[in-house]
């Protein structure tokens, strides 16, 4: 990024010398180190990735920028020794410019440039709408230039009024003229300039000004901006769900060395980690990628934020759950936190459940017990009562 960074502000060097006409060989020289480097750096990328990176936008870019270098700066001079066809080969390179997308490519990496690369990355991911709505701009200039023609171009008042005859020369003398006036209504490019005298001399003119007005300077450009706020929206709702794939990789990939990691901590083998057990082992035992998402002192707060239960200890299907959970579901600390804290009152909450169900019951029963109770009285007052007899 930073070679990129140089070569480019060395083109902005070359480009005011040569305004200035001074001597700019220096700069020829030193884009062929530029172009050494970058070809060196292709051909490794090539070895290193294969063919798939033949389908890579970014090689690609990086593959024709160095080809047309190789062509301007290695393969003409060999060739021509005319002085003017090499120079013309030389303005090819003004192309290398587009290396400045490369180079907010490279800063993506760091956080204080992700803003970057998601306006480039956004505005590379709606040239398709750019590119609709060009389409339609330019065929809507058209047909309303064909119009222009018609309506102003062949009027003879506008034509013999002093206030409005030069605008009409100037402005809708042919249809390319016309096209190009309008296209000031886009930009809302001093308009007035144009349709303020017409529609003063010829007020039925504001048929024809008032829906190209509408349409271009207000309604079609807020919908671009809608349709290119979404993609941008979407484009970043993907870059965050790829970031999230790479992170569950990178943790999934860690889960060998954490269940090294339990078996090292379980000292007694029994297959139960205790806070005993960890109390007083250092943090980074545990993998880097795993320290980075989990924002804890030491183990035994990592211990107790593990243990859900409150049972004291932890096996290691609770160890490796636990720890999948803090880094891979994106719960947050004080979620985990308010969850312990209401376990016991859940498991109270349970406990008194059962405990009114069982008193529902013997309510309900309640009655026959009553029952049973009086016929038991009354068998024990007959059994003592037949007893008495002789």
């Amino acid at each position: 990024g930073l070679l990129i960074l140089v070569n480019i502000i060395l083109i902005g060097v070359e480009a005011e010398m040569s305004a200035q006409h001074r001597d700019t060989s220096w700069a020829t020289e030193l884009e062929r180190g530029f172009l050494t480097i970058y070809t060196a750096e292709l051909l490794l990328r090539f070895v290193v990735g294969g063919m798939p990176m033949c389908r890579n936008a970014w090689f690609l870019l990086d593959f024709f920028l160095v080809c047309i270098g190789l062509v301007a700066l290695v393969v003409v001079p060999l060739v021509e020794s005319s002085a003017s066809l090499q120079e013309g080969w030389q303005n090819l390179l003004l192309a290398r410019g587009l290396r400045l997308l490369r180079l907010a490519r490279v800063f993506r990496t760091l956080k204080r440039f992700k803003v970057v690369w998601r306006l480039v990355s956004g505005l590379l991911s709606v040239w398709d709408t750019m590119a609709s709505t060009t389409c339609l701009i330019l065929l809507w200039l058209y047909i309303f230039g064909c119009i222009a023609m018609e309506v102003i171009a062949s009027d003879d008042e506008l034509k013999a009024n002093e206030r409005t005859s030069g605008v009409v020369l100037d402005h809708f003398s042919s249809l390319p003229r016309a096209t190009l006036t309008l296209l000031q209504f886009v930009t809302l490019d001093a308009i007035a300039n144009v349709y303020f005298p017409l529609v003063t001399v010829k007020p039925v003119l504001i048929i024809y000004f008032l829906p190209l007005l509408m349409f271009l300077s207000i309604a079609l450009m807020n919908l671009v901006t809608a349709v290119l706020v979404e993609h941008a929206l979407e484009h970043a709702s993907q870059e965050a769900e790829l970031a999230k794939l790479r992170k569950k990789q990178q943790i999934k990939a860690t889960l060998p060395q954490l269940l090294e990691i339990f078996g090292g901590l379980d000292a007694d083998g029994s297959g139960f980690l205790t806070k005993e057990e960890v109390a007083g082992v250092p943090l980074d035992v545990l993998p880097p990628n795993v320290l980075e998402h989990v924002s804890v002192d030491n183990m035994e707060d990592l211990f107790e934020m593990l243990d859900m239960d409150g049972g004291g200890s932890l096996t290691q299907a609770e160890f490796l759950d636990g720890l999948l959970s803090l880094l891979l579901l994106d719960i947050p600390i004080w979620a985990i936190q308010l969850q312990k804290l209401l376990m016991p009152m859940r498991k109270n909450t349970l406990q008194i459940s059962k405990d009114m169900s069982s008193m529902v019951q013997m309510a309900h029963e309640m009655p026959n017990i009553i029952q049973m109770s009086k016929d038991m009285q009354f068998i024990k007052e007959f059994h003592l009562g037949w007893s008495d007899r002789p």
